[in-house]
């Protein structure tokens, strides 16, 4: 078995040129370009919902700066310092867990380290992934670093929680904001994977993994990869759900009606077929929430499709449902259930 087989979809889909990310432009085009004009800051950082491309990104960027023959801004992936950077043996290409090495100590030793001149590469990248994570003294070491760096170091920092940054490393960072991806282009990316892997997968699959990922394309990949497991001919929209733990939209909109309809018989009844099938009931109330909150959108807005990313069948099932009931209500409701969900998962 070839070494890539064991490998998740996520990591053998993992772009390698800027020309691979998935609905990042806004992100992509001035790092692009900065690289072909060779001006850049020594100080990037990355923010955004987890999923996005940001540690991708940051590795595209340290190997475009880095390689010899680059290609409209792009890395060639084929010269020694590319092929060095993409099996992880570059030397000059760090990359760091905030996470777990989120101390003062740990930050003095990469500043310590750094004043030497890289091994093989012109600049000498660090990729610190969770920088939120840094302790207040690991910050106010690193500033003292960002604020006179050596010319061959570039600092790129990405994060989940932009607000638990310092204002002071803030102003010293060139700040760079990840969108959530799409459903259209998630589903397109989903596709292209599974045809790859000669996998059979049915267009409400897809786009029920997409929906899932709430705009992590990563997290549908993952997906993906779970349902191959099923060894089935054709992967179907309840193999998405079964795997996933989670509800179809029919059950959560039949609950729903039981729920507006004030109908404690058919409601009671989902419940218990809930129970049953052994589905997870704390992310069934999460679901249902969800579901209430695009009842109160479609309700009070005369463009929905602009906030919920579903087809126009679903919209109009949901305005058949929203009839039944007010803004007030839905709003109450939706609150309620929040609560609910808090106090089971606590």
């Amino acid at each position: 078995m070839a070494e890539s087989d064991n490998l998740a979809l996520y990591r053998l889909w993992r772009p390698r040129t800027f020309s691979g990310m998935v609905a990042q432009e806004q992100v992509v085009f001035p790092l692009r370009q900065s690289v072909i004009d060779q001006k850049f800051s020594h100080a990037l950082l990355f923010s955004g919902t987890r999923g996005t491309g940001k540690t991708s990104l940051a590795k595209i960027f340290a190997k475009a700066i880095n390689c010899l023959n680059p290609d409209q801004g792009d890395p060639c992936n084929q010269c020694e310092i590319c092929l060095a950077a993409n099996d992880g043996s570059l030397m000059d290409i760090n990359e760091i867990d905030a996470a777990s090495h989120n101390s003062v100590d740990h930050i003095r030793r990469l500043t310590d380290e750094i004043v030497f001149t890289p091994v093989k590469a012109k600049y000498k990248v660090y990729i610190i992934d969770e920088v939120h994570m840094l302790s207040q003294g690991a910050f106010n070491a690193l500033l003292k670093t960002l604020e006179e760096p050596p010319a061959h170091a570039v600092f790129i920092m990405a994060t989940t929680e932009p607000h638990r940054i310092p204002a002071t490393i803030l102003s010293r960072c060139q700040h760079f904001q990840f969108r959530r991806i799409p459903n259209s282009e998630m589903i397109k990316r989903l596709d292209e994977i599974a045809k790859s892997i000669h996998l059979t997968v049915t267009e409400q699959a897809l786009e029920v993994m997409a929906q899932l990922a709430g705009g992590a394309l990563r997290d549908a990949i993952g997906l993906l990869d779970q349902t191959r497991q099923l060894r089935v001919d054709t992967i179907e929209r309840d193999d998405v759900l079964l795997m996933a733990g989670r509800v179809p939209d029919e059950f959560l909109s039949q609950t729903a009606r039981g729920i507006l309809e004030q109908d404690p018989e058919a409601l009671l009844a989902n419940i218990q077929d809930l129970v049953m099938s052994g589905r997870d009931l704390t992310r069934f109330v999460t679901d249902l929430g969800g579901f209430f909150r695009n009842l109160l959108v479609v309700r009070v807005s005369q463009q929905p499709q602009a906030l919920i990313q579903m087809r126009d069948q679903d919209i109009e099932l949901l305005r058949s449902i929203a009839r039944e009931s007010d803004a007030s209500s839905l709003t109450d409701l939706i609150v309620g259930l929040a609560e609910l969900s808090t106090s089971l998962r606590f």
